[in-house]
C-alpha cells in the first residue's frame, strides 16, 4: 500500500480567477498583527501562495514577462501550473508548486507593472501595458485559462518540496542555497531574507550595502544568504576546526534552527532574539571597520587590492571569528566600538596577522576557508593583544 497519496485535481482556471486568487494571497500574507475572524477565513478561502518559503527568487526579466505575455495573447499553450493545498493563518490556500514565474509574471502585467517590449508576433502591443490595451484584447486575456493541477491531501512539507524538486529538474536548477532555504526552512530564514532585501533598498545610503556586496543577482541566487548563514553559525559558535568547508557552517546551522523550529518553537525563539542581537552589535563592529576600510570583507582590510569583488567569505569568517571572541570581553569591544584611537590600533594588529597568515603564503594550496587555519590565524590574534598590544593597558 502506498504511503503517500496526493489526490491531484486538474483544472481550467482563466487568468482572471488565479489573478484574483494571487491578490487576495497577498493581502493574506500582509495581515499579521491581529487573529482571522471566520469572515476573513472564509473570504481568503482559496488563496494563491505565490512564493512559499521554499520557492527560488523571481529571475523573470522583462523580455522574459513580455514573451510570455505574447504567448498567452496569441494561443501559444503555457505549461501546466501546479498547485498544492496547505494551509495560511487557519486559511485553506494553495501553495505555488511550479509555475511561479509564469503567475507572478501575469499578474504583473494585469497590474500594469511592464511595458510589452521585443515582440516578434504582435508588433502593434509594443511599448503597451494592460491598461493600454483595448477593451476587447483585455476581457480576451483575463478570459484565458491556463491548466492547473491542484494536489490535496499532502503527507505534509517535505512531500511538498519532493514534488517541487521534481517538476524543477530540467528547468533553470536550484542553487544549493536555493534548496537549503527550502528544506532546512525556520524564522532566520526569513530574518537573513528581509535583512538582506532591507540593505540592497537602501543601497548607496547604507555603510552595509557596500561592505556585504549585495547585488540583485547575488540575492536572487540566494548567495548573499549563504554568506550570511556562514557568518551567523559563527558568531554563536566561533570556528569549528571540523568543517572543512564554508558550506557546512551554513547547512548545518540552518539545519539546526529548523530541527529547533519543529521540535520545540519557544527555545528557538529564545535563541533567535540572541543571535539576532550579536549579529546586530556584529554589523556595529563592521560599520566600525568600514569607517577607515570601504570594503571590509576583502582584503583590502590588510592594504591588498580585491579588484572587482568585494567579498571574500574567509574574510567574513575571519571577522565573525574575531568577533565571537570579542563578544564574551565586553570592555574591549565597547572601547573598539566608542574610541577611534582603539579601534585603529585593533586594525593595525588585525593587518600584521592577516599579512603574515596562509592567506598570502605562496606555498600555501589548501582552500582559503580551511577552519583550521582561521582558527589558528584568531589565536594568533588574542595571543598578540594579551602579551603585546597596548589594548591592555588600564583604561583601554
Amino acid at each position: 500500500m502506498n504511503t503517500y497519496k496526493i489526490n491531484p485535481e486538474i483544472e481550467n482556471l482563466s487568468i482572471g480567477v488565479l489573478i484574483d486568487r494571487i491578490d487576495k494571497g497577498y493581502k493574506l500574507q500582509d495581515i499579521n498583527d491581529r487573529e482571522l475572524s471566520d469572515e476573513d477565513i472564509l473570504k481568503f478561502n482559496g488563496s494563491i501562495i505565490l512564493a512559499p518559503e521554499y520557492q527560488r527568487e523571481y529571475r523573470f526579466s522583462v523580455d522574459d514577462e513580455a514573451k510570455l505575455i505574447e504567448s498567452v495573447l496569441v494561443g501559444i499553450p503555457i505549461p501546466p501550473i501546479f498547485l498544492a493545498t496547505d494551509k495560511y493563518n487557519n486559511v485553506r490556500v494553495t501553495n505555488v508548486v511550479d509555475g511561479q514565474h509564469r503567475l507572478r509574471a501575469l499578474y504583473r502585467f494585469y497590474n500594469n507593472e511592464f511595458k510589452l517590449s521585443g515582440l516578434k508576433l504582435l508588433n502593434s502591443l509594443e511599448g503597451k501595458c494592460f491598461n493600454d490595451l483595448d477593451i476587447e484584447i483585455k476581457s480576451e486575456f483575463i478570459d484565458m485559462t491556463l491548466l492547473v493541477t491542484i494536489f490535496k491531501d499532502f503527507p505534509g512539507t517535505e512531500f511538498e518540496l519532493e514534488i517541487f524538486n521534481r517538476y524543477n529538474k530540467g528547468t533553470k536548477p536550484l542553487t544549493p542555497q536555493e534548496i537549503r532555504h527550502a528544506v532546512y526552512n525556520s524564522p532566520f530564514n526569513t530574518y537573513i531574507n528581509n535583512f538582506t532585501f532591507s540593505l540592497y533598498e537602501k543601497k548607496g545610503k547604507n555603510e552595509l550595502f557596500n561592505s556585504y556586496n549585495i547585488t540583485k543577482d547575488r540575492i536572487q541566487k540566494k548567495k548573499v544568504q549563504e554568506n550570511l548563514f556562514v557568518v551567523l553559525s559563527i558568531l554563536e559558535y566561533g570556528i569549528n576546526e571540523s568543517y572543512e568547508k564554508s558550506l557546512v557552517y551554513a547547512e548545518k546551522y540552518m539545519k539546526e534552527k529548523a530541527d529547533l523550529d519543529k521540535h520545540n518553537p519557544s527555545a528557538l525563539e529564545s535563541n533567535f532574539h540572541e543571535v539576532r542581537e550579536i549579529f546586530e552589535q556584529f554589523n556595529h563592529f563592521i560599520i566600525r571597520i568600514h569607517e577607515v576600510c570601504e570594503f571590509p570583507f576583502s582584503k583590502e582590510i590588510y592594504g591588498v587590492s580585491s579588484r572587482n569583488y568585494k567579498f571574500q567569505i574567509s574574510i567574513a569568517m575571519i571577522l565573525a571569528g574575531i568577533f565571537n571572541r570579542l563578544y564574551k570581553d565586553k570592555e574591549l569591544l565597547s572601547a573598539i566600538l566608542l574610541s577611534d584611537s582603539v579601534r585603529d590600533e585593533f586594525l593595525n594588529i588585525i593587518k600584521v596577522n592577516l599579512r603574515e597568515s596562509f592567506l598570502e603564503d605562496p606555498e600555501y594550496n589548501a582552500s582559503s576557508t580551511n577552519s583550521r587555519e582561521i582558527l589558528k590565524l584568531i589565536q594568533n590574534i588574542f595571543l598578540y593583544i594579551d602579551t603585546s598590544s597596548q589594548l591592555r593597558i588600564s583604561g583601554l
